[in-house]
C-alpha cells in the first residue's frame, strides 16, 4: 500500500480541505506544527514518517482566478529543499498550454477530470506528459468530467486516483464501495483512494477493497496515524 500525504495550498499557506467546498477552506490546524508555511508543514510530516511522495493541490491554480497566482515558484522551492521527495501536483490543468509551465519542474502532474472539457484535451495533455496521473473526481452530485473517461479504462493512467471530494475532511470514512466496485471491474488497474481516511482501520478497509494506494491528510494532522501504523501498511 502506497501512502501519500496531501497538502492543500491556497494564498501561499497550507489549508484544511473540507468536502471540496473550497470557498470555506481555512488555514490548517495541525497537531504536527503550529505553522501554516508549506516547508514547515512538509518538514513536520516527514518527521512522522519518511514518505517518498507528496500530493499538492494548488488551489489558486485550481480555482482559476486571475488575481490568485499559482504556487509554481513555491512548489519548485519544495523540490529543491526535498530532492528525494516526488511531488504530484494538481494545478487545475485544463489544456496543453496550462500544462507547459509545469513540465520542466520535475513534478508529476495530476490531470483532474473536473477540469476537462473533452476527451481530446485530455489525450493531448497525456501525450505531452505521459507520466501524468488521472484523477477521477466525484462530488456530491456525482462524477465531474467527460463521461467517456469514466468508462474507458484504456484512457486511464497507472495509477489512477479515485477522488471522493464529499468525503474529504468530513470524518465519515472513505468510499469503500466505490473503490471495491472499480477494482472488481478493473482488477489490473492500480487504484489510489482519496478522501475520508480517519485512522488505520480505514486504510485496512481500503486494502481489503483492493486499493493500491491512499492519499491522507486529516488523519496525519490529527495524529490518528502513527509512524508504526504507516510502516506496517507500507510493507
Amino acid at each position: 500500500m502506497h501512502i501519500i500525504p496531501v497538502i492543500d495550498l491556497m494564498h501561499g499557506q497550507v489549508v484544511q480541505a473540507i468536502q471540496g467546498q473550497r470557498q470555506h477552506y481555512r488555514a490548517i490546524q495541525s497537531q504536527l506544527t503550529d505553522s501554516h508555511a508549506l516547508l514547515d508543514v512538509i518538514t513536520a510530516i516527514l518527521q512522522v514518517y519518511a514518505f517518498d511522495c507528496l500530493y499538492i493541490a494548488d488551489l489558486n491554480a485550481i480555482t482559476g482566478q486571475r488575481e490568485m497566482p499559482d504556487h509554481l515558484p513555491l512548489i519548485t522551492q519544495v523540490m529543491t529543499h526535498f530532492p528525494a521527495l516526488q511531488c504530484w501536483v494538481d494545478a487545475g490543468l485544463n489544456s496543453t498550454e496550462a500544462l507547459k509551465p509545469w513540465l520542466d519542474t520535475g513534478i508529476r502532474p495530476i490531470i483532474a477530470s473536473e477540469t476537462l472539457a473533452d476527451i481530446e484535451t485530455y489525450q493531448a495533455m497525456r501525450n505531452m506528459a505521459a507520466h501524468s496521473i488521472l484523477s477521477l473526481d466525484f462530488f456530491q452530485d456525482g462524477f465531474h468530467g467527460p463521461d467517456h473517461l469514466l468508462t474507458e479504462r484504456s484512457l486511464w493512467s497507472q495509477p489512477t486516483i479515485l477522488m471522493s471530494l464529499p468525503k474529504v475532511g468530513a470524518n465519515q470514512g472513505p468510499d469503500i464501495e466505490k473503490i471495491s466496485a472499480f477494482k472488481n471491474q478493473h482488477p489490473q488497474q492500480a487504484i489510489y483512494a482519496a478522501g475520508g481516511v480517519r485512522h488505520s482501520a480505514d486504510i485496512q478497509a481500503l486494502i481489503q477493497a483492493g486499493a493500491d494506494g491512499v492519499l491522507i491528510a486529516s488523519a496525519l494532522h490529527q495524529k490518528q496515524l502513527t509512524a508504526s501504523d504507516l510502516a506496517v501498511f507500507a510493507q
